[in-house]
Protein backbone atom coordinates (compact mmCIF):
# COMPACT_ATOMS: atom_id res chain seq x y z
CA UNK A 1 0.00 0.00 0.00
CA UNK A 2 1.45 3.47 -0.38
CA UNK A 3 1.60 6.45 1.97
CA UNK A 4 0.69 9.87 0.45
CA UNK A 5 3.09 12.19 1.50
CA UNK A 6 1.90 15.47 3.18
CA UNK A 7 2.69 17.51 0.01
CA UNK A 8 0.50 14.84 -1.93
CA UNK A 9 -2.00 14.62 0.08
CA UNK A 10 -2.26 18.55 -0.30
CA UNK A 11 -1.83 18.35 -3.82
CA UNK A 12 -4.86 15.70 -4.29
CA UNK A 13 -6.81 17.59 -1.88
CA UNK A 14 -6.75 20.80 -3.49
CA UNK A 15 -7.80 19.14 -6.67
CA UNK A 16 -10.89 17.73 -5.46
CA UNK A 17 -11.81 20.70 -3.76
CA UNK A 18 -11.15 23.21 -6.60
CA UNK A 19 -12.78 21.03 -9.06
CA UNK A 20 -11.60 20.04 -12.53
CA UNK A 21 -12.33 23.70 -13.93
CA UNK A 22 -12.80 27.11 -12.20
CA UNK A 23 -15.58 28.60 -13.49
CA UNK A 24 -13.68 31.52 -15.46
CA UNK A 25 -11.97 27.99 -17.24
CA UNK A 26 -15.23 26.49 -18.12
CA UNK A 27 -17.16 29.95 -19.42
CA UNK A 28 -13.97 30.74 -22.06
CA UNK A 29 -14.07 26.53 -23.34
CA UNK A 30 -18.17 26.75 -23.34
CA UNK A 31 -17.45 30.10 -25.40
CA UNK A 32 -15.13 28.13 -27.60
CA UNK A 33 -16.12 25.00 -28.25
CA UNK A 34 -18.85 23.91 -31.05
CA UNK A 35 -21.72 21.87 -31.04
CA UNK A 36 -23.20 19.80 -28.43
CA UNK A 37 -20.11 20.10 -26.55
CA UNK A 38 -20.92 23.89 -26.27
CA UNK A 39 -24.39 23.15 -24.86
CA UNK A 40 -22.94 20.31 -22.36
CA UNK A 41 -20.22 22.52 -20.84
CA UNK A 42 -23.11 26.04 -20.36
CA UNK A 43 -25.29 23.28 -19.22
CA UNK A 44 -22.45 22.59 -16.17
CA UNK A 45 -21.72 26.08 -16.17
CA UNK A 46 -25.75 26.65 -15.51
CA UNK A 47 -25.17 24.26 -12.78
CA UNK A 48 -21.72 25.14 -11.08
CA UNK A 49 -23.40 28.91 -10.58
CA UNK A 50 -25.69 28.06 -8.66
CA UNK A 51 -23.11 27.53 -6.06
CA UNK A 52 -21.90 31.14 -6.79
CA UNK A 53 -25.05 32.34 -5.91
CA UNK A 54 -25.74 30.40 -2.99
CA UNK A 55 -22.59 32.01 -1.60
CA UNK A 56 -23.70 35.28 -2.67
CA UNK A 57 -27.03 34.86 -1.06
CA UNK A 58 -25.24 33.55 2.26
CA UNK A 59 -23.17 36.77 2.51
CA UNK A 60 -26.01 39.07 2.04
CA UNK A 61 -25.27 39.95 -1.42
CA UNK A 62 -28.82 39.36 -2.46
CA UNK A 63 -28.53 41.70 -5.23
CA UNK A 64 -25.46 40.37 -6.88
CA UNK A 65 -26.63 36.64 -6.28
CA UNK A 66 -30.20 37.85 -8.21
CA UNK A 67 -27.90 38.66 -11.34
CA UNK A 68 -25.94 35.15 -10.84
CA UNK A 69 -29.11 33.59 -11.01
CA UNK A 70 -29.91 35.31 -13.84
CA UNK A 71 -26.62 34.54 -15.42
CA UNK A 72 -27.67 30.83 -14.77
CA UNK A 73 -30.85 31.47 -16.78
CA UNK A 74 -28.82 32.89 -19.84
CA UNK A 75 -26.40 30.03 -19.70
CA UNK A 76 -29.65 27.18 -19.37
CA UNK A 77 -30.89 28.87 -22.31
CA UNK A 78 -27.73 28.67 -23.97
CA UNK A 79 -27.43 25.32 -23.51
CA UNK A 80 -30.68 24.18 -24.89
CA UNK A 81 -30.79 26.90 -28.11
CA UNK A 82 -27.37 24.87 -29.20
CA UNK A 83 -28.13 21.29 -27.95
CA UNK A 84 -31.88 21.82 -30.07
CA UNK A 85 -30.23 23.17 -33.09
CA UNK A 86 -27.47 20.59 -33.02
CA UNK A 87 -29.20 17.65 -31.91
CA UNK A 88 -26.50 16.54 -29.77
CA UNK A 89 -25.75 16.03 -26.31
CA UNK A 90 -28.91 16.31 -25.29
CA UNK A 91 -29.64 13.52 -23.17
CA UNK A 92 -26.89 15.17 -21.25
CA UNK A 93 -27.86 18.91 -21.52
CA UNK A 94 -31.28 18.06 -20.14
CA UNK A 95 -29.36 16.10 -17.10
CA UNK A 96 -27.18 19.07 -16.37
CA UNK A 97 -30.82 20.99 -16.53
CA UNK A 98 -32.69 18.74 -14.21
CA UNK A 99 -29.57 18.87 -11.80
CA UNK A 100 -29.26 22.55 -12.05
CA UNK A 101 -33.20 23.12 -11.23
CA UNK A 102 -32.97 20.78 -8.16
CA UNK A 103 -29.60 22.19 -7.07
CA UNK A 104 -31.70 26.04 -7.12
CA UNK A 105 -34.65 24.69 -5.40
CA UNK A 106 -32.32 23.32 -2.58
CA UNK A 107 -30.87 26.85 -2.47
CA UNK A 108 -34.44 28.49 -2.35
CA UNK A 109 -35.31 26.62 1.12
CA UNK A 110 -32.82 28.31 2.48
CA UNK A 111 -33.88 32.05 1.26
CA UNK A 112 -35.92 34.74 2.93
CA UNK A 113 -39.47 35.01 1.50
CA UNK A 114 -38.10 38.49 -0.78
CA UNK A 115 -35.56 36.27 -2.02
CA UNK A 116 -37.45 33.03 -3.32
CA UNK A 117 -40.01 34.68 -6.42
CA UNK A 118 -36.80 34.92 -9.31
CA UNK A 119 -35.18 31.68 -7.94
CA UNK A 120 -39.18 30.45 -8.65
CA UNK A 121 -39.36 32.14 -11.77
CA UNK A 122 -36.15 30.67 -13.32
CA UNK A 123 -36.65 26.88 -11.85
CA UNK A 124 -40.48 27.30 -14.14
CA UNK A 125 -38.17 28.14 -16.79
CA UNK A 126 -35.68 25.77 -16.44
CA UNK A 127 -38.51 23.04 -16.48
CA UNK A 128 -39.94 24.39 -19.68
CA UNK A 129 -36.43 24.53 -21.23
CA UNK A 130 -35.90 20.88 -19.79
CA UNK A 131 -39.17 19.70 -21.15
CA UNK A 132 -38.31 21.13 -24.88
CA UNK A 133 -35.42 18.99 -24.92
CA UNK A 134 -37.25 15.61 -23.84
CA UNK A 135 -39.96 16.67 -26.35
CA UNK A 136 -37.26 16.93 -29.26
CA UNK A 137 -36.04 13.15 -28.05
CA UNK A 138 -39.21 11.57 -27.58
CA UNK A 139 -41.63 13.40 -30.06
CA UNK A 140 -43.17 11.05 -32.32
CA UNK A 141 -41.56 11.00 -35.57
CA UNK A 142 -43.06 13.91 -38.38
CA UNK A 143 -43.46 11.16 -41.14
CA UNK A 144 -45.85 8.82 -39.39
CA UNK A 145 -48.11 12.05 -38.36
CA UNK A 146 -48.07 13.22 -42.32
CA UNK A 147 -49.07 8.70 -43.45
CA UNK A 148 -52.05 8.96 -40.98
Amino acid sequence: MHRLTPFALLLFLATAVAGPKDLGKLKADAEKAKGGEQAKLYAELADRLVDVADGEFSQGDASKAQATVQEILQDATKAHDVALATHDNRKEVEIHLRQTQRHLESVKQTLAADDRPALDAVESKLAQLRQDLLDSMFAPNHKKKEAK
